[in-house]
């Protein structure tokens, strides 16, 4: 008998926790959804043709690991 009124006890809580996650799983989903078409519109800016050349390689006389300027 105890064991029904536990579970009685139990049952909205458990399913007042499910709602809510459900809902913020869903808030969360839809706000992502908006962000990523708002940022999808925006304009990109110019892109660099190498980003991770080396800019300095001309003026590296000693190599990468000893500088004596």
């Amino acid at each position: 008998m105890t064991s029904v009124i536990l579970i009685g006890c139990f049952t909205p809580l458990i399913i007042i926790f499910i709602i809510i996650t459900l809902s913020v799983r869903v808030s969360a989903a839809n706000s992502e959804e908006t962000y990523v078409r708002t940022e999808s519109k925006k304009p990109h800016g110019p892109y660099v043709e190498d980003a991770y050349a080396d800019v300095d390689a001309e003026e590296e006389e000693y190599g990468d690991r000893t500088d004596y300027r």
